[in-house]
């Protein structure tokens, strides 16, 4: 069933659970062979992950195949990640994406409100969430954006931890562009120690939360990630910029008009 803003940001119904299984079994071993063929894509610590049964994971955005490359990563299990609602609200392809995990964050308000009540159900199904912190795609970036915040205060609140995973990009044995240059980047992704919100997050006197804490607990896995970057010597050579969004699904000038349709 086609995804419309206000509804559930997962199906969580058996029907939709075994198409979501089906469909992710026969779609991703393709798109990782290609991310793969392009990239040369190693894992680093993989054995991180194994063991927790429910956590946050949280990613640099650098590559159209990221959300292939991280969903490969836990098989045989599966995990969630988020995505732009207008991305999902696209005919076919929203279903599509849906169908491969895809949880969009809902526009407005209320989008923290509408993934957080869903969550406790979610994680009985699936042991991650995945996150984008930076919120845009920079291609072939290794200098990690300020992240916002989201995902850290959902990881506060559920009192789960935050797996940082970081993706370094390297040269190859030759100049970028030369004869037997690369044109583009190997990759490889390191599983970072997860992180505990108990290690940052304060209460103020009525016992909530603190924005500040959510922020300081953001800035120190952003700035943990980049140290993996740079102690690797993640090359630069290959940046282009902030990916183009797909015109008509989720450029800037459809989501303003989708907003502004709300």
């Amino acid at each position: 069933m086609p995804y419309k803003h206000g509804r559930p940001v997962i199906d969580l119904s058996f029907w939709f659970r075994k198409a979501t299984a089906w469909t992710f079994y026969m779609t991703i071993p393709i798109a990782m062979l290609i991310n793969f063929m392009q990239h040369s894509t190693r894992y680093k610590h993989r054995w991180r992950i194994y063991g927790i049964r429910r956590a946050i994971t949280v990613s640099n955005h650098t590559t159209f195949f990221d959300p292939v490359k991280i969903a490969w990563l836990p098989l045989p299990r599966l995990i969630y990640q988020t995505l732009m609602e207008a991305t999902v609200e696209f005919p076919v392809l929203g279903t599509f994406t849906r169908l491969l995990g895809g949880v969009p964050i809902p526009r407005g308000k209320t989008s923290y409100r509408k993934i957080a009540e869903i969550c406790g159900r979610a994680f009985k199904y699936r042991r991650y969430l995945h996150f984008y912190p930076e919120g845009e795609c920079f291609l072939y970036n290794q200098k990690i954006r300020e992240f916002q915040s989201g995902a850290f205060r959902l990881a506060a609140d559920l009192d789960i931890p935050v797996i940082p995973m970081v993706t370094v990009f390297s040269e190859g044995l030759f100049k970028p562009w030369s004869a037997l240059g690369r044109s583009l980047p190997v990759e490889t992704l390191v599983i970072l120690d997860p992180v505990h919100p108990a290690e940052f997050v304060k209460r103020d006197e009525k016992g909530e939360i603190t924005t500040e804490s959510i922020r300081e607990f953001a800035e120190a896995v952003r700035q943990k990630m980049q140290a993996e970057i740079d102690r690797r010597g993640g090359s630069s050579a290959f940046y282009r910029g902030r990916m183009d969004r797909i015109q008509g699904l989720n450029d800037d000038k459809t989501v303003a008009k989708t907003l502004k349709s709300d």
